[in-house]
């Protein structure tokens, strides 16, 4: 395995798949969707009033009529949703801007403001958002099997404002860019778009580097055999069913890396997410992990309900004595969906 290769592996654990999202805006008379995959689609859907929960069910619906994944999707709010404020920062240094926003933020939104800001121009456009109102959108969305990956208002400068089409494709392309403005890119869970820093994923590479030398060197050496046994069939045969349980193992491991790596994590959570790891297995893929302070969610898919009760019962051994089951059921593909919580 070439160093250029090793590290390319590494980095790929912690890039998010953005190859498919979707964007859309309410303008109170219908509903702007947008894919952004290599070109963007556009559909129109009539909705009336603006009851989060129904643009979301709608936006849902349509999706699964035109075989969208809408896995991750951004919304636009309409310009009175929330506060906005445009100013001239030319005499406070950019490091200081961050703190400005908060401030200004906190004195609009009071202590659980959410806030974000971009430079439109010579100007600074900032916006807020109380945390409960943001929480509001994230739960429905999640409600209807969608991730809500951004949130926020296009500033009036940044692009055409009267456009419905254009906010739905704004939306879109901060996640597709991971760029500001948008709310819930200060949010402590794994909705967060934000990039964990150079520190903790460091200290994360290390533990995952020491987890898996065991599983790399294995798999170095099932390649190897691999290309020397060529005089038995019956030893080829043996080879290629290690190599594969490796193959899996360690794309496994990848993956539950990538879903760690966009977590908030502590050194005193260390070892519970090096549990999860260990007890991993081809019978169950986990798609979603939200740690928090005192909370273990996990989401996952299974091939049958046989394997998410072996795997319910290796989180309790290992990982947290009392999880249960939250829900789960059969997904359109066959296989089962499933969610497990567990107090800390």
């Amino acid at each position: 395995m070439s160093g250029e290769s090793f590290l390319t592996r590494l980095k790929n654990f912690f890039k998010a798949d953005v190859s498919e999202v979707v964007g859309a805006y309410f303008d109170g008379e219908k509903i702007f969707v947008v894919r952004f995959t290599e070109e963007f689609e556009v559909v129109e859907v009539e909705a009336e009033g603006f009851e989060v929960e129904q643009l979301a069910e709608k936006i849902s619906l349509m999706c699964r009529e035109k075989g969208w994944k809408s896995s991750t999707v951004g919304f636009c709010l309409q310009d009175d949703d929330a506060v906005t404020f445009q100013t001239g920062v030319d005499n406070l240094p950019p490091k200081e801007i961050p703190a400005f926003v908060k401030s200004w933020a906190v004195a609009q939104a009071e202590a659980d403001a959410m806030f974000s800001s971009t430079s439109v121009g010579k100007e600074l456009w900032m916006e807020t958002l109380s945390r409960k109102r943001a929480e509001e959108f994230v739960a429905v969305w999640e409600k209807f099997g969608m991730k809500l990956r951004a949130l926020s208002i296009m500033p009036p400068d940044l692009l055409r404002k009267n456009q419905p089409v254009d906010k739905a494709k704004f939306i879109a392309e901060i996640i597709r860019e991971d760029k500001s403005p948008n709310f819930l890119a200060t949010r402590g869970s794994s909705l967060n778009l934000k990039k964990i820093s150079y520190a903790v994923a460091a200290i994360f590479l290390i533990v995952l580097l020491g987890l898996s030398t065991k599983i790399f060197l294995e798999y170095r050496t099932a390649s190897i055999n691999l290309d020397a046994a060529k005089n038995s069939v019956a030893e080829l045969q043996d080879d290629l069913a290690l190599k594969k349980n490796l193959d899996e193992n360690i794309s496994e491991l990848h993956r539950l890396n990538e879903i760690c790596a966009a977590q908030d994590v502590s050194t005193m959570k260390f070892n519970l997410l090096l549990n999860l790891g260990k007890i991993s297995g081809e019978d169950v893929h986990l798609t979603e992990i939200r740690l928090e302070e005192n909370s273990l969610e996990l989401e996952g898919v299974a091939d049958k309900p046989d394997a998410v009760k072996s795997y319910l019962g290796r989180v309790k051994n290992s990982v947290a004595q009392n999880a249960r089951l939250e829900n789960s059921s059969e997904r359109e593909d066959g296989e089962i969906a499933f969610r497990i919580r567990a107090a800390l």
